[in-house]
């Protein structure tokens, strides 16, 4: 009584069924008796539809369209079944059914006392002297709560609200609107319910969905004009808590909960069709809010407090775009945003949490499944023209104005569970997902004029959060996985063009995460309290890019871009079985290609900056004192910056690419175990890959001029160091590491067939793997080993020109740095195959610079050149530089011995930040040929020829390093 009681007051203060159409404000209500429970099943479905402000230009008139305003519901029809369905549960109608009932809930009861002893008994034969594996549980009490239903509800609260307003439709004729309108629907429907000492009762099932649909501010113009102006703002939101309980039931507590938080927006868009006008100056603004937090419990149950939370944040926008087909198309200025939040939290053990539950003492229980897509979806401010104009902030001899670009989706949160003294609980499936994936500001034409220029666009996602859960004294309990991608899929300020002029340009912020920090306990369990964590952050994009073919084009962009995913991982045990190991698979691998000008009889230019923040995973942390196969911590970072930027190309045109580039990429950090007194336990495996890979300030052309100027400043790290210990232990405490350093860059090579090319590339990278390895196998037998192999291969090719034909210039400056491996220590006793230490290191650095190829030609190259490999503390065994300064055709290139490669200039090109025209001015000059030092021509003579090829093949001018 007391409890429905509470539950017709909140709703009497949170709804009252008020509708207000005009402004497009809408709520609903819940009819709930206080007297009787409340009906199993709860639905409300809600379409508010909103229609103003369109219109129609026809036949020299314009026709304002009518308006609506009003609302599709099934509330009429659910509140007469909850009417009907009060009085049936309430007089005892279904009493005929209670035996059935009363027997069913029997049998649940036997089927968990009898499971429950099976994982008490699993846990004595584990670890007979364990306090927490003979621990005297309760069994399962089975009681009948008066509720035919037993409390077991099925929810659905949805709205798709519809908002059609300040359209401008030209058809033969001409129309022209304002329109400033706002729809707003919410609705609340908490669902809290009771399933504890019962069978089948009290689980949920709950639907939340906000999808607001929003059509306003585009204009059309076919053989007419359209023009609208003004604003429309949405919002729509489905929200409500889930609480329940499972403690001491049978399938009891369990809670099902999509929860989709949905915003659509076509908004501010012109399409000039044939012989039309189209323009629009509009602001749209959608936000969608669905779900909240779930919680329940299944301690001292079987199948109880088991939870699947499936919370959908996907804002989605086509908005601010001009589309022309043999017309006229113009977005002179704009703003478009959409919001999506899914899921909700409440105060939890560890802070706000979106999931709470438990299975301690149970059988199957506690469990938590949660995939949480975080996906912005956005087609905004383009602009393509096909046998017409399209602008979008301006262009040619258009007023430039700007575009705004926002879109933000969360999807879940923090979850925490338990599945102590148990067996199969309190496990976890952790799949969040942060993925925007959106095309803006990009300018692409066919025989025409097509300008996208002016946007600004800030991007946030976050999916999920930290995950806790403990399988403490259990069998199969307290495991979590985690799969938490991260990343980006996008294209942004490029120009495009076939047989016309294209341009796009502009600016991003962006933060995306997925996932966090996962923890695990698995104290004297077995085959509990393990991690799996694969966290993978890729920002994946093209930008700042200008193409052509028979026209112009031209892209310009920047950005600055934070993509994490995952966290650290903890896991944790003593004297337990099978328990609390740690598998770690972090990747980071920003996939990127700007700053890119290409043109085939044409012109192509394209000019981007990107500060790239890429981090997957974190630190890693087992233990597996005095346990079997227990603590053992697997891991393979990978750290791979693959980039193609500053690149131009022409084939009879001309090609420009300038850009600066900043990238860190992170994957995993330091691992710690400890094997102490264990079976093989607290044993390390890892194989980190700090690799970089990339393609800038080059350039190639036949026929015409280019240039590529970059400055390429990248870090790029994976793993770290290894901590572990095995004293006392059977195969305990082992390392066995493959550490791998391969590094591949091309740059600053200029290339030219009967045209001019000018190179330039300051590069600076520094890329580390894996670090110093510690362990320990005193009083061990086959412990505190350590079989380690770092290997670093670098190939770099840098400061070529060739030309035939042509004029060639190339100018690089390169700094690389590399570290991959370190120290290694351990002792233990060697006659019983412990504390024995085996690293073999393995360098190898090639690299071809400084190379000028000219045939009935001229060529230049400005080169310096500093590069340092370390490879657990020494330097490479095989170091094969080759070089030849102001080479001719007929000549073959060196290979200076390290000594010799020590007096080349160093410095030459400071590593500043690009001016300009995209280098510091000292770097500029020394592109053109009048304003590079004279060189030594090398004497081609037959006889010198046959002079450096014996010396060659005498192995002169190679270091080997022992």
């Amino acid at each position: 009584m007391q409890t429905w009681a509470k539950r017709g007051i909140q709703t009497a203060l949170v709804t009252g069924g008020l509708l207000m159409l005009g402004t497009g404000i809408a709520s609903a209500d819940e009819n709930v008796n206080p007297d009787s429970p409340a009906g199993p099943l709860d639905v409300n479905v809600s379409v508010p539809i909103d229609i103003q402000d369109n219109a129609l230009g026809t036949l020299g008139k314009q026709v304002n369209l009518p308006e609506v305003h009003k609302e599709i519901s099934t509330k009429p029809v659910t509140d007469a079944v909850n009417k009907a369905a009060a009085p049936v549960s309430k007089t005892g109608a279904l009493e005929p059914a209670a035996p059935a009932l009363g027997a069913a809930n029997g049998v649940v009861a036997k089927a968990t006392d009898a499971t429950t002893g099976v994982a008490q008994r699993v846990g004595q034969a584990t670890h007979p002297g364990s306090q927490r594996a003979t621990a005297t549980q309760d069994a399962p009490s089975v009681v009948d709560n008066g509720d035919a239903f037993h409390g077991n509800k099925v929810s659905v609260n949805a709205a798709a609200p519809i908002l059609i307003s300040g359209n401008a439709l030209g058809v033969l004729g001409d129309a022209a609107v304002e329109s400033d309108a706002e729809q707003t629907y919410e609705h609340n429907s908490d669902v809290t319910t009771d399933g504890s000492h019962g069978g089948l009762a009290g689980n949920v099932v709950a639907l939340d969905w906000a999808l607001p649909v929003q059509l306003s501010g585009n204009a059309l113009g076919l053989v007419g004009s359209g023009h609208t102006a003004g604003s429309a703002t949405q919002s729509a939101e489905t929200s409500g808590d889930v609480v329940t309980d499972g403690t001491n039931g049978g399938l009891a507590g369990n809670v099902i909960a999509p929860q989709g938080a949905t915003p659509v927006q076509v908004s501010g868009n012109a399409l000039g069709w044939f012989l039309g006008h189209a323009e629009t100056d509009f602001e749209g603004s959608s936000e969608a809010e669905s779900g909240g937090s779930l919680e329940t419990h299944g301690s001292k149950g079987a199948g109880s407090g088991n939870v699947a939370g499936v919370p959908v944040a996907l804002p989605a926008k086509v908005s601010g775009n001009a589309i022309s087909w043999g017309g006229d198309a113009d977005v002179p200025a704009g703003a478009y945003d959409a919001e999506a939040e899914a899921g909700g939290t409440a105060d939890g053990p560890r802070g706000p949490s979106y999931i709470q539950t438990d299975g301690d003492d149970s059988f199957l229980a506690g469990n938590v499944a949660q995939p949480q897509p975080a996906v912005p979806a956005t087609v905004a401010g383009n602009a393509v023209s096909w046998i017409g104009n399209s602008f979008v902030a301006g262009g040619a001899d258009r007023q430039v104005g700007g575009v705004e670009l926002g879109s933000e989706a969360v999807a879940g949160g923090t979850t925490s569970t338990s599945g102590e003294n148990a067996a199969g609980s309190g496990n976890i499936a952790d799949a969040p997902v942060a993925l925007p994936a959106e095309v803006f500001c990009v300018g692409g034409t066919w025989i025409g004029n097509a300008h996208a220029n002016g946007c600004d666009n800030d991007t946030e996602a976050m999916a999920g959060s930290d995950t806790f859960t403990s399988g403490n004294g259990s069998f199969l309990g307290g495991n979590s996985v985690s799969a938490p991608p991260a990343g980006t899929v996008e294209v942004f300020g490029v120009g495009g063009s076939w047989i016309g002029n294209a341009s796009g340009s502009a600016t991003e912020t962006k933060d995306v995460k997925a996932g966090g920090y996962t923890g695990t306990l698995g104290n004297d369990s077995a085959g509990s309290g393990n991690a799996v964590q694969v966290p993978v952050a890729v920002p994946a994009e093209i930008f700042g890019v200008g193409g052509s073919w028979i026209g112009q084009g031209a892209g310009e962009a920047s950005e600055t871009k934070t993509v994490t995913s995952g966290g650290d991982g903890n896991t944790e045990d003593d004297n337990a079985a099978a328990s609390a190991n740690l598998v770690q698979v972090p990747v980071s691998a920003p996939v990127q290609a700007f700053g890119i000008g290409a043109a085939w009889i044409g012109q192509g230019a394209g000019e981007a900056t990107t500060d790239t923040t890429s981090t997957a995973g974190g630190t890693g942390n087992a233990t597996g004192k005095e346990g079997f196969v227990a603590g053992n911590l697997g891991a393979v970072p990978v750290s791979l910056p693959v980039q193609v930027h500053s690149l131009g190309a022409a084939l009879t045109g001309n090609g420009s690419g300038v850009a600066e580039n900043v990238t860190d990429s992170t994957a995993g950090g330091d691992l710690s175990t400890t094997g102490e007194g264990g079976s093989i336990a607290g044993n390390i495996v890892e194989a980190p890959v700090g690799a970089v890979a990339t393609v800038f300030g080059d350039a190639a052309v036949l026929g015409g001029v280019v240039k590529g100027e970059g400055v390429n400043d990248v870090v790029s790290t994976a793993g770290g160091d290894a901590e572990t210990n095995g004293d006392g232990g059977s195969i305990a405490g082992d390392v066995v590491a493959a550490q791998a350093l391969p590094v591949a860059q091309v740059f600053g090579n200029a290339v030219s067939g009967l045209g001019v090319s000018h190179a330039a590339g300051v590069n600076a990278t520094e890329a580390n793997s894996g670090g110093d390895i510690t362990t320990s196998g005193e009083g061990g037998a086959l412990s505190g080993d350590i079989f380690d192999v770092p290997a670093a291969v670098v190939a770099q090719v840098f400061g070529n020109a060739v030309s035939a034909g042509g004029v060639a210039h190339a100018l690089a400056d390169n700094t690389t740095t590399g570290t991959v491996g370190g120290t290694d220590t351990t002792a233990g006793p060697s006659k019983a195959l412990s504390g024995i230490d085996k690293q073999i290191p393995v360098g190898v650095v090639a690299q071809v610079y400084d190379i000028p190829v000219e045939l009935i030609a001229v060529t230049s190259t400005t080169v310096s050149n500093a590069t340092d490999i370390s490879v657990a503390g020494q330097e490479p065994q095989i170091d094969l530089p080759i070089t030849m300064p102001e080479m001719g055709a007929t000549a073959l290139p060196t290979l200076p011995a390290r000594a010799e490669r020590s007096a080349l200039p160093v410095n030459v090109l400071p590593v500043d930040a690009l001016s300009g025209a995209g280098l510091p001015a000292n770097v500029q000059g020394l592109l053109p040929t009048a304003d590079v030092p004279a060189m030594a021509q090398l004497d081609s003579a037959p006889t010198t020829v046959f002079e450096q090829v014996d010396g060659l093949m005498h192995g002169k001018g190679i270091n080997i390093k022992g």
